[in-house]
């Protein structure tokens, strides 16, 4: 258990942060006694549905100090019941009890289904392996983690929440084969799926050391939820005076949590591609650079008609690369009349003195993917100029018709991915966004081939980036 004494101070209220760091209880009441000193309040998180004792232990050592009280605690919790009727609802209910006896003013949060669970689906997305899903359409209402931290915070913070009970939930209802929809369309690829079959999923728990008796009851659990659905409730409007985020928001939000930091440069809505460079001084204010243009995508509204963002780091530890993209023309050219300019200025605000050497406008033309794809470590972006559009075209069927993606000759390249080949909107340049696994599988496929050593020696415009962060519509 790691205890943050009371940096923060509001109505005078000393706040202290407890979070789980173990399965077991690695603070005894000496030891958490001293990180309790000067706290008025704690947020307790117990994480794990074991070691009960350790958590009684804890509370009776924070009432000895804090006068309030929050828990993260579960929807799975029925009151007045007898009986809950699975692990989650009892661990958390015993816990509750405790609380309730120590004297501590005390507030409940019990979320629903956290938006994150879907995290663990990451590594199938982006493999392209289908994800497995136990109960595919038994609904729940995801929650985005931050409006339930806002919760928290004002229950810490302000009066009037003693002795409450909130169920936190997003606004809607999603089965998990509808927030694979929306990641999908979000992502540009809806991810495949297989349901595992429950009695799959109780081997799996069983795994897990859970026992018979608790495997049933959270299956159960499940099944109830099919009859009676999970209600949709408005505790984050009441308290906070906005809507509960929607999971959309959430997986635009963490799009590179999902899929990669890396764009999805074949998606098929994707009409115009803007590729930009900013030059820094230095690596440190080059990633803040990067960090100031997505963050000021979270801050603003998300433009209609621009599918996605993705910001690189150069190798050279200076430039960052931008690689936005737009379903066409008409919706960039809406954009650039309405941009608010406080967009702008609030990245120039973070970090000043950033140097923009302008944009141009692509369309992906030609891909060549193997059939194992890489994960990308490395992107070598290398531009030709070009006389037209035309002339941009035969360079890039010149080049494909050799190409083992293509042709099917050979084996690929250890660590050579995809290459991306885009034609400038004008025709007069050409550039190959190129896919490695890491900066030496750049310099074998360099040094096997002549054409693309000399090409990288003797043109300027030859880079190489590492991903960073991508953001989607949302």
């Amino acid at each position: 258990m790691t205890v943050v004494p009371g940096a923060v101070q509001r109505d005078r209220w000393h706040i202290g942060l407890l979070a789980r760091e173990a399965a077991r209880n690695v603070f005894g009441p000496g030891a958490l006694e001293p990180h309790l000193t000067g706290v008025g309040a704690v947020f307790l998180v117990w994480p794990t549905l074991d070691d009960l004792d350790a958590a009684r232990e804890a509370v009776g050592v924070i009432a000895r100090h804090a006068r309030r009280l929050v828990f993260l605690s579960s929807a799975a919790v029925r009151d007045g019941a007898a009986e809950q009727g699975d692990v989650i609802g009892r661990a958390h209910a015993e816990i509750e009890r405790a609380i309730e006896r120590s004297g501590m003013a005390w507030t409940f949060v019990r979320p629903h289904a956290f938006a994150a669970n879907v995290l663990h689906w990451a590594p199938a997305i982006r493999s392209g392996e289908p994800v497995r899903v136990p109960f595919a359409e038994i609904p729940d209402v995801p929650i985005d983690e931050r409006d339930i931290a806002t919760v928290v915070v004002r229950a810490l913070t302000e009066d009037g929440h003693a002795g409450a009970r909130y169920e936190v939930t997003g606004p809607e209802r999603l089965t998990p084969v509808q927030q694979l929809r929306i990641i999908g369309e979000a992502v540009g690829r809806e991810p495949r799926w297989e349901e595992t079959p429950p009695d799959e999923w109780e081997r799996q728990m069983r795994d897990l050391a859970m026992s018979d008796e608790d495997v049933a009851g959270l299956r159960q659990a499940y099944e109830d939820l099919r009859s009676a659905p999970a209600p949709v409730t408005d505790t984050v409007r009441r308290l906070t005076g906005r809507p509960a985020r929607t999971f959309r928001e959430w997986v635009g939000d963490h799009a590179g949590d999902l899929m990669g930091p890396l764009p999805r440069v074949r998606r098929g809505d994707s009409g115009l591609v803007l590729v930009s460079t900013w030059t820094l001084p230095d690596a440190e204010r080059q990633r803040a650079a990067a960090d100031a243009a997505m963050d000021a995508w979270r801050d603003a509204p998300w433009p209609a008609g621009m599918l996605s963002h993705s910001v690189l780091l150069g190798t050279d530890g200076r430039t960052v690369l931008h690689y936005p993209q737009w379903t066409g023309d008409d919706a960039f050219a809406s954009f650039q009349r309405t941009d608010p300019p406080t967009r702008v200025e609030s990245i120039d605000e973070a970090v000043p003195g950033i140097v923009r050497n302008g944009v141009t406008r692509y369309r992906l033309h030609r891909s060549a993917v193997f059939p194992r794809p890489v994960t990308p470590g490395v992107i070598a972006l290398e531009s030709f100029r070009v006389d037209s559009g035309d002339a941009g075209r035969k360079l890039v069927d010149s080049l494909l018709a050799r190409h083992p993606a293509i042709t099917g000759d050979g084996e690929p390249p250890s660590g050579a991915g995809a290459e991306h080949f885009h034609i400038a909107v004008d025709g007069g340049q050409v550039i190959n966004y190129a896919e490695f696994a890491d900066e030496a599988a750049y310099q074998r496929v360099v040094d096997a081939r002549p054409r693309a050593r000399a090409h990288a020696e003797t043109t300027p415009e030859s880079a190489r980036y590492v991903p960073y962060r991508t953001a989607v519509a949302r």
